[in-house]
C-alpha cells in the first residue's frame, strides 16, 4: 500500500495480472465510461491489455497520444479533454494511464483538472514508470521554458504493477529507468547499489533481481512521500540528481532520456557536494555506480553550463531566488540545501559534465 498523506491505495504486483480481464473489472469498478491513454508503441506492444479493459465491461475509449515527451504539451492535454467532452465523461468515470512517465504525467493531469478530479489508474509499461512515475501523485506538463512547469498533484486510485513489462523495453529505456532505482539508493537504501542488474544479461535472466530493485525503490519512495504530499519537506530528496537533470534533458532538446539526464545530475550533485563539504570519493563513487549498469557520466549532447544553469532557475521546485538542491554526502543519506552561488556551480559542471 501507498500512503500519501490521508489517501492510501494499493501498488499491486503480479506477473500479467495487467493482460487479465478480471484485473480491469475490479479497478473499473462503477464507472460508467473507462478512457485509455496510452501512446501508438504501447498500444501495439499491449494488445492482450487493450483487449482485457475493453472486456471489462463499461464503455471505453482509447485516446492516443505522442511518444515521449512529446506527448506533455498543453495541445496534446486539449485533444484529450476533446475526447472526454465527446465521451461525456464524468468524475466517477475512470481514466487509465497505460504507458511509461510521460504518460502517467499526462494522464494524470488530465484526469487531475477534468471536472476538478476523475478517477485515475495507473498501469505503467516502463522500470521508470514503476518505480517513480506512476506513484506519489505528480502531474506534469512541459513549457518551452521548462520541463514539468505546469502540474497538480493527483493520486491515483491504484498502481497496478507487472513485471512480465520489463523484457519488452529496449536497452535504452531500461537503463533510462535504473537511473531512478539508484538515485533511491543514494537517497534512503543503499542496499539498492550493491544489487544492481548485469547489464550483459537479460531482464529474464534477472527476474527476481529486478523484483528486489522494484520493491526496495517503490518502498524508500513511499516512506518519504507518506507525509509529505505536497513535496515541502522529505519528498524533496526524490529530487536527487533532478534540478541539473531535468534542465540538462530540456537543453537537449529531449535527445538525452530523462534517466540519463538525471544520471548527470546525480553526477553534477556529487561534485557540488564535495566542492561544499570539501569531503572526497563521492563523484568517484557515483561513476563507479552509473558506469556498472551502462548510463552516461559525461555530457555529449550539445548542453552549454549557460543553457542548464539558466533552466535551473525556471525549476519549479524553486524558492525565493535561488532552487533547491539535494545533495547524498553518503551511500543512503540526504541533505535539502539552495543551489550554489554561480561560480561554484559552473566549477562543479566544467570538473565533471564539460566534455573533454
Amino acid at each position: 500500500m501507498v500512503r500519501a498523506g490521508s489517501i492510501t491505495y494499493p501498488f499491486t504486483f503480479a506477473s500479467g495480472q495487467l493482460g487479465r480481464t478480471p484485473t480491469w473489472r475490479e479497478a473499473v469498478g462503477g464507472a460508467r465510461t473507462v478512457a485509455v491513454i496510452t501512446s501508438r508503441p504501447v498500444a501495439a506492444l499491449f494488445p492482450e491489455v487493450l483487449r482485457a479493459i475493453a472486456q471489462a465491461g463499461p464503455r471505453h475509449i482509447v485516446v492516443e497520444v505522442p511518444d515521449g515527451e512529446d506527448a506533455k504539451t498543453l495541445g496534446v492535454v486539449d485533444r484529450c479533454y476533446q475526447a472526454l467532452a465527446q465521451a461525456q465523461f464524468t468524475r466517477g468515470d475512470l481514466v487509465i494511464a497505460l504507458g511509461g512517465g510521460t504518460v502517467t504525467d499526462l494522464a494524470g493531469f488530465v484526469a487531475g483538472t477534468w471536472k476538478r478530479g476523475a478517477r485515475l489508474v495507473h498501469a505503467p509499461t516502463t522500470l521508470l514508470a514503476l518505480v517513480d512515475a506512476a506513484i506519489g501523485g505528480k502531474t506534469g506538463i512541459n513549457l518551452s521554458s521548462g520541463k514539468n512547469l505546469v502540474g497538480t498533484f493527483h493520486q491515483p486510485e491504484r498502481v497496478l504493477a507487472d513485471d512480465t513489462v520489463l523484457p519488452s523495453l529496449p536497452a535504452r529505456e531500461l537503463r533510462s529507468g535504473l537511473a531512478e532505482v539508484i538515485k533511491c539508493g543514494f537517497i534512503a537504501e543503499p542496499a539498492i547499489l550493491d544489487d544492481l542488474p548485469d547489464p550483459a544479461r537479460t531482464v529474464s535472466q534477472q527476474s527476481e533481481r529486478y523484483l528486489r530493485l522494484i520493491e526496495m525503490s517503490v518502498r524508500a519512495k513511499a516512506q518519504l512521500l507518506a507525509d509529505d504530499v505536497a513535496d515541502r519537506g522529505p519528498r524533496r530528496h526524490l529530487n536527487y540528481g533532478h534540478t541539473a537533470g531535468q534542465a540538462i534533458e530540456t537543453a537537449s532538446g529531449f535527445t538525452l532520456r530523462h534517466g540519463e539526464a538525471v544520471a548527470l545530475g546525480m553526477v553534477y550533485a556529487a561534485r557540488i557536494c564535495e566542492l561544499l563539504t570539501g569531503a572526497g570519493g563521492i563523484v568517484c563513487d557515483t561513476r563507479d555506480v552509473l558506469t556498472r549498469v551502462g548510463l552516461p557520466v559525461r555530457l555529449e549532447a550539445a548542453v552549454s553550463f549557460e543553457q542548464m544553469w539558466e533552466l535551473m532557475q525556471q525549476d519549479k521546485k524553486v524558492s525565493p531566488g535561488r532552487p533547491s538542491f539535494v545533495l547524498s554526502p553518503r551511500r543512503g543519506t540526504a541533505t535539502l540545501t539552495t543551489m550554489p552561488e554561480r561560480t561554484t556551480a559552473q566549477a562543479a559542471f566544467d570538473d565533471v559534465l564539460r566534455p573533454g
